[in-house]
């Protein structure tokens, strides 16, 4: 794998983290952090410069003032030794009979502080030069050289060590920035903190409308708590509208089946077979319709509970019960493939998509493959297929396609709708598509357990 592919997939992984709403915050604070740190770094460092130059070069001229008096005051023979008998470790000074015409001329970036000197002690007037010495040892390479010029002629030189302020390397400083990092840190945990709340509620608030309602923990800040609060009650709302709906269709459903049953016993005594047989489909009809509906209807409030289950063996079933109504189904694929579901609710499911093809395509070929983490239900018929742009609306309640399949063929519009709602709450999906060859193709993905 090359570095950019690597790359790429890294910086994929931190485009969501850096939509997140605690991402986005945390940056704030980091870089409000950074910006307070630097700027009080900044401005301690100009203080701590201003300061430590005002004190150089007030020592510089106390030195330099106290030198020209000691030394004028000997005869010249006496003048070297007195300058030198007036240095120290930090200061050394000189006496010289001449001035070098190299050290007669102050550099310029040494003007401002030459300038100061003299407002310190205006009696060094013109007579000051300073240059900085270069070299190859850095500790003396920005040493401070000058020559002040003696009222006879001569000339005291002198060397001080002097390099720009390191005002970061002060411990202050240092502090500073180990408090910035810590505070830092601190608000990155606190952030992090207040934020779980927020993905909690993120992530249950998912699967709400997947099954039965979420209890949702009303914790974190006040507004989480609100959200949570309005979520939940929401939930108790929606399951209450939901069972008062279902009772008042089972209540009805009940009510149809007693004149359903009437009407087989009446059918009895008719004479014409027929007739009879005709109108026994009508009310057959009629007992599928109510029975898909309050299906439907149920959704996911069936309590069965899921269990390992040999798909597999749901496909034959289905396939040998089709086979013996005297339908054209086959079935190709293992004998055993184990997954995790409820085995009513998906072979309530798989009976549609079944019941389906053979309905509208005549016949129906289930396939199914085991592959590493999923198992693959393909069924295949021969119908006429549907547009490419029907097939999401395929799957919407009470929805029939027309112009693709046979009006008079029977159903309720409800087949797809309850395979997709069992299919995605067992955590699969399940999609249409065209066959080449003509025909239409429901692919079922399953998740399987590993191994």
């Amino acid at each position: 794998m090359s570095v950019r592919s690597v790359g790429g997939a890294f910086l994929g992984r931190l485009r969501p983290l850096a939509r997140s709403l605690e991402a986005r915050t945390v940056a704030v604070l980091l870089v409000a952090i950074l910006a307070v740190h630097g700027g009080a770094l900044l401005l301690y460092r100009q203080s701590a410069a201003a300061a430590a130059d005002e004190a150089f070069a007030s020592q510089v001229a106390t030195q330099l003032a106290l030198a020209r008096e000691a030394v004028m005051r000997r005869p010249p023979a006496e003048r070297d030794a007195e300058a030198k008998a007036l240095s120290n470790p930090h200061f050394e000074i000189g006496w010289s009979e001449a001035i070098a015409p190299e050290r007669s001329r102050t550099d310029p970036p040494l003007a401002p502080l030459r300038a100061r000197l003299t407002a310190l002690d205006p009696s060094l007037g013109n007579a000051l030069a300073l240059t900085l010495e270069g070299g190859d040892d850095p500790l003396h390479r920005n040493d401070l050289a000058g020559t002040l010029a003696l009222p006879d002629g001569t000339a005291l030189t002198f060397r001080s060590a002097h390099a720009p302020s390191l005002a970061l390397q002060n411990p202050w400083a240092y502090l500073a920035t180990a408090m910035a990092v810590l505070v830092g840190l601190a608000a990155v945990l606190l952030m992090h903190r207040i934020a779980g709340p927020l993905r909690s509620l993120t992530r249950l608030t998912g699967l709400i409308g997947h099954g039965r309602p979420v209890p949702v923990p009303e914790a974190g800040p006040d507004e989480t708590r609100e959200i949570a609060r309005a979520l939940n009650g929401m939930q108790a709302r929606i399951a209450d509208l939901l069972t008062e709906r279902t009772q008042a269709l089972a209540a009805v459903s009940h009510d149809l089946r007693t004149p359903i049953a009437r009407l087989r016993l009446r059918l009895d005594g008719l004479g014409d077979a027929p007739e009879r047989r005709g109108m026994e489909s009508d009310l057959d009809d009629m007992l599928a319709m109510i029975d898909s509906t309050l299906a439907y209807l149920r959704g996911d409030s069936d309590p069965e509970a899921r269990r390992v289950t040999n798909v597999a063996s749901l496909l034959i079933s289905i396939t040998d019960a089709g086979q013996d109504a005297g339908h054209a189904i086959h079935y190709d694929g293992p004998g055993r493939a184990l997954a995790a579901i409820r085995p009513v609710a998906l072979r309530r499911a798989l009976d549609n998509v079944v019941d389906n093809a053979v309905r509208y395509g005549g016949r129906a070929r289930v396939h199914l493959a085991v592959e590493t983490s999923t198992l693959v239900v393909c069924v295949e018929d021969d119908g006429p297929g549907i547009p490419p742009d029907a097939v999401e609306r395929a799957f919407a309640p009470f929805t029939r396609l027309e112009g693709s399949r046979n009006r008079n063929n029977g159903g309720t519009g409800l087949g797809l709708t309850i395979a997709r709602r069992v299919v995605e709450a067992e955590g699969g999906r399940i999609g249409l598509e065209n066959r080449t060859g003509g025909g239409l193709r429901v692919r079922i993905v399953l998740p399987r357990p590993p191994g």
